[in-house]
């Protein structure tokens, strides 16, 4: 054998060996793979799921009055989730539906769930404390956990426009289509955590919007428990 035929097998060996070693670790690299693709998932931490829940405005202070006649402000719901809107009881349009969805969602919270209910009435004059008593009444509401309140016209106007971010727009008498039709406002209901904080914002008269609603408030008080 003479010598350029030596060498010529020296290298076929070394390229022989050589791509011996790529196949070993590109076997090695696809069984890697496929141990990723197969492993379980991590699980998702309470924490995790509530940091999901975005902070859209936290609420610097109210100071309102409850159809028990008590005050009401934020501490008042310190360390517990609460649903918030604004209502009037002698509201010729959704109002009321809007209450009959807060009724039901009263009768849908999870059994220990701390969430309290908040209406809050744009019509001070009219609903006064006896008011929202009797209005309470006729929808069933726990006075354990559902506040019905009233105020001063500027808190209530404040609370509802700068804290809970809810429009309310009090009508021109010549723009009234009846002696009831008194203000334009908000439908949305929103998701105030226990440190004051609006979490989530629901169009409650809407088909879903009650589970969402159910929905993010057990990732909420899964965060806080």
């Amino acid at each position: 054998m003479d010598l350029e035929e030596q060498r010529r097998k020296n290298a076929y060996r070394r390229l022989a060996g050589s791509g011996a070693v790529l196949i070993v670790l590109f076997i090695a690299y696809i069984i890697l793979i496929r141990s990723l693709d197969t492993a379980p998932a991590a699980q998702t931490s309470p924490q995790e799921i509530d940091s999901r829940l975005p902070v859209l405005h936290t609420l610097g202070s109210l100071s309102l009055t409850n159809q028990l006649g008590e005050p009401v402000g934020l501490e008042t719901f310190r360390g517990k989730p609460w649903f918030a809107n604004i209502i009037f009881t002698r509201c010729p349009g959704p109002c009321a539906r809007m209450t009959r969805q807060l009724s039901f969602l009263q009768t849908k919270l999870p059994e220990g769930s701390k969430a309290q209910l908040v209406s809050i009435s744009t019509d001070p004059e009219f609903d006064t404390v006896q008011v929202l008593q009797k209005y309470a009444r006729k929808f069933e509401a726990n006075t354990e956990s559902w506040s019905f309140l009233t105020g001063t016209k500027e808190e209530i106007f404040r609370v509802s426009s700068d804290e809970l971010l809810l429009v309310l727009i009090e009508k021109e008498e010549e723009q009234r289509e009846s002696e009831n039709d008194i203000f334009l406002h908000s439908t949305l209901t929103v998701l105030v955590d226990g440190v004051g904080q609006i979490r989530g914002s629901y169009e409650i008269l809407e088909e879903g919007a009650l589970e969402d609603a159910l929905n993010d408030l057990q990732r909420l008080e899964s965060g806080i428990n």
